[in-house]
This record gives structure tokens, sequence and C-alpha cells, in this order.
């Protein structure tokens, strides 16, 4: 147990080292949190932050960096969020519209709203148009956000804690539908942001850290789903970015490893991959494991040399391979029921041998 100890006291000593220097050496940090960043002294939050790319690697930036965001993250919510009811409304008036009017002596403009726009209104440029149109995105988003980790009293139950937090996750998740209105909010994000904002909101190595939980956490998950973001796009399903052809490409994968395996699961008992690997991808498995072990998975995801993607699929390709002697045994209905709820296990053995194998491209190159 002391080795252990030690190890992990050597190992949180080289994170903060690492930290400490007045330029990031993001590859050697990359290294580090490859092998898991230690619980122990509260740095994941920061170092997250660095391999997301949303804190410069020049320490004495952070602080003016971070209020910049932070910032320009407001004053998106205060142009974006539509209130009809509210006499000056910054969809019309360029934002900040209370600091308007106080640079006015007061006075308000003359026409705060239109004369002819209504609650019935179908106008483009309605105020209610607009508010109504993103009621039903927030109602979507707030179904979704009551259901993230029921198990957690961080994101379930009455307290005020709770309720402050699903009303960060909400507005975070509803300002990335608002800009980008090509792909909106999709089901399951929530899942996506969850960890981000656990992690900013729980900080203590920085007290503005938690302050600002939903406004970094918002530009995290910006960096984070860019990745993915072909994958909760419907029109791209069928296209080489889209869901179905990475499921494919993972099949590719898992024969190149274990032919017999594959030919098992998938052509005699007929499984589709999609029933098991869809959420495993696009939630980044965030829902297979407990909180601790996903916060685990993710260092190794965020900071893999080869890509996040690629982690992804040599981890999802790892899980199917450690169930080898369950798979082989099943028929359709144990197979299933395996991949969909994934046994208890060590997920440092998964990510072991899932950093042991070569990059996806490599092998998918030599598939082709």
């Amino acid at each position: 147990m002391t080795g252990g100890i030690q190890s992990e006291d050597v190992r949180l000593a080289r994170f903060q080292a690492e930290l400490r220097g007045s330029t990031i050496n993001l590859h050697a940090l990359k290294r580090l949190a490859f092998h898991g960043i230690p619980d122990k002294g509260n740095l994941r939050a920061t170092v997250w932050k660095l391999l997301l790319g949303y804190l410069p690697l020049a320490p004495e930036d952070w602080a003016k960096h971070c209020a910049a965001r932070r910032t320009q993250y407001h004053v998106f919510c205060d142009e974006l969020i539509v209130d009809p009811k509210r006499q000056q409304d910054p969809i019309l008036f360029g934002g900040l519209g209370s600091s308007q009017s106080a640079g006015g002596g007061g006075q308000a403009p003359s026409a705060a709203a239109p004369v002819d726009d209504h609650p019935l209104s179908l106008a483009q440029t309605s105020r209610w148009c607009t508010y109504f149109k993103d009621s039903e995105v927030m109602v979507q988003v707030e179904r979704d956000v009551m259901r993230t980790h029921p198990d957690m009293h961080f994101f379930t139950g009455d307290s005020p804690e709770a309720e402050a937090h699903r009303e960060d996750m909400k507005r975070a998740l509803f300002m990335y539908a608002k800009l980008n209105p090509g792909l909106r909010y999709i089901q399951g994000m929530n899942e996506l942001i969850a960890p981000l904002y656990y992690l900013f909101k729980t900080d203590t190595q920085d007290p503005l850290s938690s302050q600002y939980a939903e406004a970094d956490a918002f530009w995290c998950f910006m960096e984070l789903i860019s990745d993915f973001r072909d994958h909760f796009c419907a029109q791209l399903d069928n296209a080489q970015s889209g869901i179905k052809a990475t499921i494919r490409r993972l099949m590719l994968v898992l024969q190149h490893y274990d032919k017999e395996l594959w030919h098992h699961v998938e052509v005699v008992h007929k499984v589709d991959p999609q029933f098991y690997a869809f959420r495993w991808l696009t939630l980044l498995l965030s829902q297979e494991f407990a909180f601790p072990d996903t916060l685990r998975i993710w260092d190794t995801i965020l900071s893999d040399p080869h890509g996040r993607m690629d982690c992804l699929m040599r981890i999802c390709t790892a899980m199917i391979l450690h169930l080898r002697p369950i798979l082989m045994r099943g028929d359709f209905s144990v197979i299933l029921k395996t991949l969909q709820r994934f046994p208890p296990v060590d997920v440092n053995v998964l990510l072991a041998k899932a950093a042991s194998m070569p990059p996806c491209t490599e092998i998918l190159a030599t598939s082709v």
C-alpha cells in the first residue's frame, strides 16, 4: 500500500511541476494525463481545460483569457435569450439593453416592440415567435438534464444546489443550440457537458472556476463536441463522417483483432452493433461506467496522441475483446444484454489494452 501511495504522490508531483512552468509543455502534459490524472490535488479541472485548448499555454495569461471568454459567454446569453415581455429586448437593440438605456439618460427606445408583434405572430422577426421556438428547445434540454446521473446528488434532487447546477447546464446547452442552428440540441449532449461542469464546479484550486463553471463548461463542451459533432447530425448518418460509418469502422477494427468473435456476434447471432455501439460512441462511454471511471477514461481520450476519436474506437474494441468468453458462449439475448449493460471491470485494464493497440487509422488503411 505504501508503494501505491508513493506512486500517486510522485505522479501528483510531476503534474504540479508541469503546471508550474512559465509555459506548459502540452505534449509532456498529455503523456502524463494519458495514464490518468491523480484525484488527489484536484488538478483534473485545470488539466482538462488545457487539453481542450480552453486555457493558453502561458499560465500568466490564464486570468485575462478566462475573463474575456466568460464575459463573451454572458454577452451571448444577454443577446440570445429572448423574453418578449421585456421592454428592451437585446435581440432588437444589440444586447445589453439596460446599459444602453442607462447611458441614454434613462430614455427607453421609442419602439420597444413592433405594434404587430404578438403571441400569435408567425413573422420571422417576431420576438414571440422566437420565444416559443426557443421554449420548445428548452423543454427538450430540461427533460434530459433532469435525467442526468440520477445517482448523484450533485445533479439530482430538490436541494438548491442541485437545482442551480441543472439551471447552469440547461442554459449552457441552450446557448449551444442557439449558436449552432444547423445542429441545435440533440438528446444525449447533457451527458457530455455533465463531467465538464461537475469538475469545474467542484474545483478547489481556482476559486473563480466554481463561480464561472457554466461558462467554462460551455466553451470546453464546444471544443469536445467538435470532434464528434457529426455523430449527432441525423442528416449525416450515412455519410463518411456519420455515426453509421464510424460503427462500421469499429467493426472492421474488431475483425482485425478477432474475426471469430465478430462473426459469432454479428453474423451468427445477428446482433446489430448499433444496438450498443451507437451509445458508446456518441456519449463517449459516459453511461457505461461509474462516474469516477468515466473521468478516468476521459483523461485518456482527451490526451491520446492519435486523436480523441481514434482513442475512443480502441477503447470500444478493447471492451468487446474483454468480454470474449461471455460473448462466445452467448446467444442473441445474452450478447445484447452484456454489451448494453457492461459488466463491472477495472477500467485501467481496458485502457491498458487500448493503449497497446496501434492507431485505428493504421489498421483501417490495411483493411481497405
